[in-house]
């Protein structure tokens, strides 16, 4: 087995344990991710509406520490894409992973499968302040698609 697929194994694996994706295949209705927490029974969310067409539009959003939004990513380019949400270390290794599998398309807590056309909802609570990113990780469209960067303000209590 190679180093690289060694590196594969373990980076799924990990990716995998972290979700919580043992046992009888029952997730939890908020999962911490990297860049906050995935919610898969939201109730009703502020929608946030983005296009992707070769790039984002916008290019930027920003969220307060602490707010849940409802991502609505429109598919308006020819192409399938898997978005994911994260920091730089999480998407690292899910671009690992789907470089080894170019044809997985399967959605995480912190993707979204989007054929053309589509419009797709990742609802998300924002509670990791930070800098993240929104991008696909499908294997041919690593490092050639523009990411949707989104900035997390730190919570400030009043005085």
């Amino acid at each position: 087995m190679t180093v690289l697929r060694v590196r594969a194994l373990v980076a799924l694996t990990t990716f995998l344990w972290a979700q919580g994706s043992w046992g009888h295949g029952i997730l939890p209705d908020e999962i911490p991710m990297a860049a906050g927490t995935a919610l898969r029974e939201p109730g009703q969310l502020t929608a946030t509406p983005v296009l992707f067409s070769k790039r984002w539009q916008p290019a930027q959003l920003s969220f307060p520490q602490g707010a849940s939004r409802a991502l609505t990513l429109t598919n308006h380019s020819d192409d399938w894409h898997l978005f994911a949400l994260g920091d730089n270390t999480a998407l690292r290794d899910q671009n690992l992973i789907h470089r080894l599998m170019p044809d997985l398309r399967k959605d995480y807590p912190n993707t979204r499968l989007s054929e053309p056309g589509s419009t797709v909802s990742l609802p998300w609570r924002f509670d990791v302040a930070g800098l993240f990113e929104l991008r696909c990780v499908r294997a041919d469209h690593q490092q050639q698609e523009p990411s949707l960067l989104i900035k997390v303000i730190p919570y400030t209590p009043p005085r």
